[in-house]
């Protein structure tokens, strides 16, 4: 079975698996994709101002650059990823905490291999909250460990669960120099529908729409990284302050002459 993708988990990698295989031996009965998990309620969303504090036009499964001139010397970078979520701790005050969740077994891998094809990105690399010595998961913190990492872009995105079969991914990329948002990245995904499986369960990677979500938010920020890359313009070469060459300019002859 594959890794969760992004930190997070499927669904049905909990009871509604094991429910959804007695019924299929037992009953022999056909199986949709609507699948209700008793008592369950879904997590507190995170808002559109916990990644991205500035205003911008709204955006619908895909992205939009905030930043219209392009950026210059921005590429090569290094990217730095983190997903906020809000956690319920009834140890502190106020009980639900923004918080920074990842899980590192797979986190570096996925979002790595998003970009292995790119040369101008150099790597990418999650932080989680010990980043934040300890801060809550506010932006301009966020910002801050991603400076310090050395990260020259920032992704910042959450995942929300709309409805038992619903669920949507909100993000911001950031020039972390200059702390500006480049970009705003939604994607939003429902569960397949899946008739009676014959030979076995179902495949939770192409049916569920926490997985889904994933890939069509990954793509998302694939393509807008493939945006700014082609809008980038050369940074400028500066010598040193008070430096003067030693000796005039020559051409490199190649191959030597002696």
């Amino acid at each position: 079975m594959q890794g969760t993708l992004f930190g997070g988990g499927i669904r049905s990698m909990r009871t509604v698996m094991a429910g959804f295989c007695l019924a299929a031996a037992v009953a022999g009965c056909a199986t949709t994709g609507a699948r209700v998990e008793e008592g369950w309620t879904p997590p507190a969303p995170v808002t559109w101002r916990e990644v991205l504090p500035v205003r911008t036009p709204e955006v619908q499964n895909g992205f939009r650059m905030i930043k219209q001139a392009p950026t210059r010397g921005l590429f090569p970078a290094s990217i730095g990823v983190t997903r906020v979520a809000y956690h319920t701790d009834p140890s502190e005050s106020p009980s639900v905490q923004l918080r920074l969740t990842r899980d590192p077994r797979n986190e570096f891998l996925q979002w790595n291999r998003a970009f292995d094809d790119q040369m101008a990105v150099s790597e990418v690399f999650p932080i989680d909250q010990r980043d934040l010595a300890g801060g809550e998961a506010k932006a301009d913190l966020i910002l801050a460990a991603f400076r310090a990492l050395e990260a020259r872009i920032g992704l910042i995105y959450a995942v929300n669960e709309l409805s038992e079969n619903e669920t949507e991914m909100i993000g911001a990329l950031y020039d972390i120099s200059s702390g500006e948002p480049l970009a705003s990245i939604h994607a939003s995904a429902t569960s397949v529908p899946v008739e009676e499986m014959e030979s076995g369960p179902e495949d939770l990677w192409k049916t569920d729409s926490q997985a889904l979500v994933r890939t069509a938010f990954a793509e998302h920020v694939y393509q807008c990284i493939r945006a700014l890359i082609s809008f980038d313009q050369p940074g400028a070469v500066e010598s040193p302050e008070g430096w003067t060459p030693a000796g005039p300019t020559m051409p490199v002859l190649w191959p030597p002459r002696s």
